[in-house]
């Protein structure tokens, strides 16, 4: 019991160290007197930058897709040591980790018989190497899964660094081997430290090189661990006519044949609408506030259905919805 209590205590502590805990900085999108605006864009190649207030910034989203593949785990590429058979060709397999306070990818090596520990640790190796981290779900192709290639140099983390136990219970947490394997003289943490970041969106997403500096300040998406549950939730058939409303209300789109909530984040949604006619148009439905949990997620987008469902009835108190919610039309395809 008194192990189990410890255990918590040191998951508490390393959420305050390693996420921060920080109050989100991010405003409210900002109201204008006009109906909601709509910008068309290529799906492809949406500058996310442009629209801080509407959209995750590449950092975040990196951050965000580094926290969740710690659940499955890193391709880890090192090159081959000097003077082996296959001296410098690249080798990958794969490691778990966990991120430290910056984003850094922190690895748990067998530092005496792993081959990637050889490359990287050993004589006429290098410590230099990449890491992909890929927020996979159930369900979904690979090569639509988000990932983010962390490239840097390993280094130890000393006994003595000051969040090494902070490191060790997250290891703990996340990896129900790493206990046993820390014990022991074998296994030992190294930490990847970045000196460049690649994030790629999914397939057919923009990809983009994230500065190292803006991805170590990013914090993770305080929704992501939730959102495919909640995405499953808005598009359940009991809530279709909500749905239909949003789109006729919210997106001014009244001949809406089947509308989709694609994906879920801390300031807005992504919506998918097919017309009767058969065109297919993403949006992007910002909140009215900035949400920093999934409670708070969960309120903007009831109050967002609330206020559709509220103008469909004509029960609209003065001056109540003179403005509408930030919306941009991201894409439209006339296939059918």
């Amino acid at each position: 019991m008194a192990a189990r209590h410890m255990r918590r205590l040191l998951v508490a502590v390393a959420a305050v160290a390693v996420a921060g805990l920080r109050p989100s900085t991010a405003r409210a999108p900002g109201r204008s007197a006009s109906r909601a605006s709509v910008a068309v864009a290529d799906a492809t190649n949406v500058d996310v930058a442009s629209e801080p207030a509407i959209y995750l910034s590449s950092a975040e989203r990196a951050r965000t897709t580094a926290e969740l593949g710690i659940a499955t785990g890193a391709a880890l590429s090192t090159l081959c040591a000097a003077g082996s058979a296959t001296e410098g060709a690249p080798f990958t397999t794969h490691v778990d980790y966990v991120l430290d306070a910056s984003g850094a990818p922190v690895l748990l090596l067998d530092t005496a018989r792993a081959e990637h520990s050889k490359n990287l640790l050993g004589a006429g190796g290098s410590a230099r190497c990449s890491a992909l981290l890929a927020a996979r779900a159930a369900g979904t192709p690979p090569a639509a899964a988000a990932r983010v290639t962390v490239v840097g140099e390993v280094e130890a983390v000393a006994a003595d660094a000051e969040d090494r136990v902070v490191l060790e219970a997250l290891f703990g947490v996340n990896h129900a081997y790493a206990d046993d394997v820390l014990s022991t003289a074998e296994f030992d943490l190294y930490r990847l430290v970045p000196e460049s970041v690649y994030f790629v969106g999914g397939f057919g997403v923009a990809a983009t090189w994230v500065p190292v500096d803006d991805y170590g300040d990013a914090r993770a998406d305080a929704v992501a661990k939730e959102a495919r549950d909640l995405c499953v939730a808005l598009n359940d058939d009991k809530r279709s006519d909500d749905r239909a409303m949003a789109a006729a209300q919210l997106l001014d789109v009244a001949d809406a044949a089947k509308v989709s909530v694609m994906a879920v984040d801390r300031l807005g949604l992504d919506l998918r609408v097919k017309r009767a006619g058969g065109t297919t148009e993403e949006y992007r439905l910002a909140y009215r506030a900035a949400a920093r949990s999934v409670e708070d997620a969960k309120s903007e987008i009831n109050k967002l259905l609330q206020e559709a469902w509220e103008l469909d009835q004509g029960v609209v108190f003065d001056g109540a919805y003179d403005d509408k919610p930030k919306v941009v039309q991201r894409a439209v395809s006339s296939l059918k």
